[in-house]
């Protein structure tokens, strides 16, 4: 009897084992081709890692991960389902607030500002050394703040290091962007030209000459650049390749002492100073909409928009939805630039640049991880950060990673993507393409009814939507959805000049890299988040056999 005891025994460790063996490896193949966009592949593994799953504990994290693949796949049902098994036995985690998001795509654009705090300030005067002198705009990239010096004709970099770039130009400066799209600055000048740089400054070409005091304003999703002509009273609006497409001519009665623009969802926006409004028109069909009136109160110099909202900047203030946010120590506003959950705001009275943190009622920004690797003792996780409030974001201070739920220490790359178009694909193509590249979809506005279902399958499919059409004739959730994957509206003979652009676009993906943890055998998580409060964590997962497989 002792005998058949101990064989017993024997007999269920040896199960045990060869079933913990056989869920691992299934889970760790689901990954895999996960990685490599196999998504049926990964289901079926997945699956299988399900059915020889002996640790209840390890069920929760199957299942949230099955539910990532059948959304990626476009079964909605199934991914709604999966997230109810993962939640039966064990608590709703911040996965679940993510892939529900996707699922239901029950993003809001209504973002209402809770607190407007300044967390750092960069002062052109320290210590009697100048080290700028009349700032009038900002730009950044990669974490690093670029201060146009007008007086200095200059850009000064802060970042890991401080530099000072002379500009080279015999002109004075009036405004400076970065475009995301060639990774380079392109900075306009009184002389009427508008020059581009590379991100080390040493190469300078002219993108635009024989303007009439041009102040560059915005680049669009679709490369385009608006320009004010303050001497002509006009907007003009160039294609990537210098070529004019729009020209906005203001005078009617009277000059029009206009501000600064912004372009979003195929709508440009521009400041009214003297009618005191905001000014739309239609990119497409050239037609001007219903202005936007200023608040009550002090004249605003800039405006930005977050969100369904246009938030406004005077003197000393920001003013969203009626409220004033005072802006602490600010002398005067004379530019502002919101990126991600920051404000950056630039004083040419005091010479100082001032950096806010905005706090929001619901978190806007959050990452969607595409894949990850294990490479020289290194995981390498690559994701992207979506942005539902305003532009792309350049300034990633409040990134936070973590694995089995403990924050590490990490560093973070920029790397470039490979891009593909698809030009009026059906909707089984858009299903399927490749996440682990930037697919560009050109679509017709009546495709958007069957696809706006489909927007939590977009997102983690890494689709940007180019929409032939007019803005006008869509819900407010089918622009919400275009604005938010990174797409916009373009007119049909704009098509190929948008196929020309994108072979130039440099698409950035981001690498978050940290040494391999001790294992712990099981499953094990890795958690990025943008903001400390965020509720829409993505979350992926990996094994041991991942990394004893590289």
């Amino acid at each position: 009897m002792i005998g058949l005891k101990w064989f017993v025994v024997l007999f269920l460790f040896i199960f045990s084992f060869m079933a913990f063996g056989s869920y691992i490896n299934n889970f760790s193949a689901s990954v895999n081709a996960w990685n490599n966009s196999n998504i049926n592949e990964a289901v079926s593994l997945i699956n299988m890692s399900l059915s020889s799953t002996i640790n209840v504990a390890n069920a929760a994290n199957l299942w949230y991960f099955k539910a990532r693949l059948d959304l990626m796949d476009g079964k909605l049902t199934a991914a709604s389902n999966d997230l109810n098994n993962a939640i039966m036995v064990f608590k709703s985690s911040p996965t679940y607030t993510f892939i529900n998001s996707l699922i239901s795509a029950s993003f809001t654009a209504f973002l209402p500002i809770v607190s407007v705090k300044k967390s750092d300030t960069i002062h052109g005067i320290y210590k009697g050394n100048e080290i700028f002198y009349s700032p009038v705009s900002i730009a950044v990239r990669e974490n690093g703040f670029y201060v146009l010096d007008a007086a200095n004709r200059n850009v000064i970099e802060f970042s890991k290091v401080q530099s000072t770039y002379p500009l080279g130009v015999n002109s004075t400066p009036t405004a400076i962007i970065y475009s995301p799209i060639d990774d380079r600055f392109y900075v306009s000048f009184e002389n009427g030209s508008i020059y581009s740089y590379s991100p080390d400054f040493n190469n300078r070409e002219v993108f635009l000459s024989n303007l009439s005091f041009p102040v560059i304003f915005c680049q669009d999703n679709a490369g385009r650049f608006y320009v004010g002509e303050y001497g002509k009273d006009a907007v003009d609006v160039f294609e990537n390749n210098g070529a004019l497409f729009r020209q906005f001519d203001l005078f009617s009665k009277r000059v029009h002492i206009f501000s600064y623009g912004l372009a979003r969802s195929g709508i440009f926006y521009l400041m009214d100073l003297t009618d005191r409004e905001i000014r739309r028109f239609d990119l497409v069909s050239s037609k001007e909409l219903s202005p936007i009136p200023f608040p009550s109160g002090p004249l605003p110099y800039d405006f930005s928009i977050l969100g369904d909202n246009i938030v406004f900047f005077n003197s000393n203030q920001m003013v969203s939805g009626g409220i004033n946010f005072n802006l602490e120590d600010s002398k005067s506003v004379f530019y502002a630039d919101l990126s991600g959950q920051t404000l950056l705001t630039v004083d040419p009275v005091s010479n100082t640049v001032r950096i806010y943190k905005i706090s929001l009622q619901g978190n806007p920004i959050f990452p969607v991880i595409d894949r990850i690797g294990f490479q020289n003792g290194n995981i390498e996780t690559y994701f992207r950060i979506v942005n539902l409030a305003n532009r792309s974001i350049e300034y990633l201070p409040d990134l936070i990673v973590k694995v089995n739920g403990s924050m590490i220490p990490f560093s973070v790359n920029y790397v470039y993507q490979n891009y593909k178009l698809y030009l009026f694909p059906d909707i089984s193509q858009i299903l399927s393409v490749n996440k682990n590249v930037r697919n560009v979809v050109i679509v017709k506005e009546n495709s958007l009814d069957e696809l706006e279902k489909y927007f939590g399958t977009l997102m983690l499919r890494n689709v940007a939507l180019f929409v032939v059409g007019d803005p006008q004739n869509l819900s407010e959730k089918a622009k919400l959805m275009i604005y938010i994957t990174g797409g916009t509206f373009i007119s049909e003979s704009e098509i190929k000049y948008i196929q020309q652009m994108i072979s130039v676009t440099k698409y950035k993906s981001l690498m978050v890299s940290f040494p391999v943890p001790a294992s712990l055998g099981g499953i094990n998580s890795i958690s990025i988040y943008y903001g400390a409060n965020s509720n829409l964590i993505d979350t992926v997962y990996y094994t041991d056999q991942n990394i004893l497989s590289k």
